[in-house]
């Protein structure tokens, strides 16, 4: 789908790595500026290999760090993306570095999803795009189906994992609270699915545990607390936005992918914010904006409250990961140790697998009545899973296809 998707199932967290004799520490700004360059211009895997590349050609880390960081990241809720650009920033610079890093990242994405908003927003209700959006829909229905089949077979090996996708199906079709569906695959995942034995050292006791720096890590946190206490005691729809986003962006773990199920029943099933074919528009946009997938959240924003919806929406959402980043980065020397931190992953990993087949069913029942529509999600499927296309290619080839389509259809 995206490098999200790809780098949400990179294999076991690596160990320990010897930091870079001579260092170059970036300043903030240098930091938001490359950071920026790679977000406006990395689509898919191309954003995964800027971001371990980049700062090795510079000198600020090692690829060995890089990678390091790439297996911390998956630990964790939030973008995976996001979090790694932010366990670049703190590695360099601390706790400013991690802020300006992931808002130079995110910032490209957020002004382009923006303005793809005001236009659809402009001329979405103009004759026939309502028809070249079905086609839209019907290429995201192909991509995350592809996307849904990859995560199946990369997390539901094993009789437990199996289980959780079925059961966390079974909750996303009854349309529960997919929130318990998470917290019992960690449980279940922390419990049945780790393979080594648990470490006792505490945190306090690891000999690199610096405690000053711990209380620093824990700046972000505090401040993204602080919002959501505020945005408890309003009322209206931008604290609503702010308050969903960041739970949003608290609880969801891998990737855009699959955080897409918990973003789908709240903005669609829960709040009525948005329509299931515009949420599928939502997911095309993201797909062929550069930089993090989850600017999707800039969309609803933007349709809920105008643009300070979108850009409170992309900040709700993603201020988590720093926050949680920059603590992880402290303590992974303790995290590490423990196999039940990386069996509650896999547990969670199969439970999105589920959650995640419940958005193809969802919008694979808006396409199903048209079978020129059918036949275009399947042709996105097997363009994306057998011939590896590019996601850009396959969007512009399937909607300039579909537009030919109706063209010659005689379709308004």
């Amino acid at each position: 789908m995206t490098a999200d998707g790809a780098a949400g199932a990179v294999g076991s967290v690596p160990g320990p790595v010897a930091s870079t004799a001579q260092q170059a520490a970036p300043s903030r700004l240098e930091l938001f500026r490359v950071f920026f360059g790679i977000g406006l211009t990395s689509f898919g895997m191309a954003i995964l290999q800027n971001i371990r590349s980049i700062p090795v050609k510079r000198g600020w880390l090692s690829r060995a760090e890089i990678d390091e960081g790439l297996g911390l990241v998956q630990l964790y809720p939030g973008a995976v993306m996001v979090d790694l650009v932010a366990y670049i920033g703190y590695r360099t610079a601390r706790v400013s570095g991690a802020v300006a890093a992931a808002a130079g990242f995110v910032a490209p994405s957020l002004a382009l999803m923006l303005a793809l908003s005001w236009l659809y927003e402009t001329f979405g209700a103009a004759p026939g795009v309502e028809r070249l959006v079905v086609g839209l829909d019907a290429l995201v229905v192909g991509v995350v189906a592809s996307v849904a089949v990859d995560f199946a077979r990369q997390h539901s090996s094993g009789r437990v994992a199996a289980l959780l996708g079925l059961a966390a199906f079974a909750v996303g079709v009854a349309g529960a609270n997919l929130l318990w569906a998470v917290l019992a695959g960690l449980a279940v995942g922390a419990l049945l699915l780790r393979s080594d034995p648990v470490g006792s050292m505490s945190v306090a006791d690891d000999p690199s545990f610096d405690r000053l720096r711990f209380g620093r890590s824990l700046v972000p946190g505090l401040v993204v607390a602080a919002g959501v206490a505020v945005a408890a005691l309003g009322s209206g729809v931008m604290s609503s936005l702010a308050l969903d986003m960041a739970k949003i962006g608290a609880i969801a773990f891998g990737n855009g992918s699959t955080i897409l199920p918990i973003l789908q029943q709240d903005v669609v099933d829960s709040r009525h914010w948005l329509s299931l074919p515009l949420f599928g528009v939502a997911i095309g946009f993201g797909q062929v904006t550069p930089g993090p997938f989850l600017i999707t959240a800039a969309f609803v924003g933007y349709h809920v409250a105008g643009p300070w919806g979108g850009v409170l929406a992309t900040v709700a959402i993603f201020a988590p990961s720093v926050a949680m980043t920059t603590v992880a980065a402290e303590i992974y020397p303790y995290l590490r140790r423990h196999a039940w931190v990386k069996g509650a992953i896999a547990g969670v990993m199969a439970v999105f697998v589920g959650l995640l087949a419940t958005v193809v069913l969802s919008l694979g029942r808006q396409v199903l009545p048209d079978p020129a529509a059918l036949v275009l999600a399947a042709a996105a499927f097997v363009t994306v899973r057998v011939f590896k296309a590019n996601l850009i290619a396959v969007f512009g080839a399937g909607l300039a296809a579909w537009a030919a389509y109706l063209l010659l259809a005689g379709v308004r």
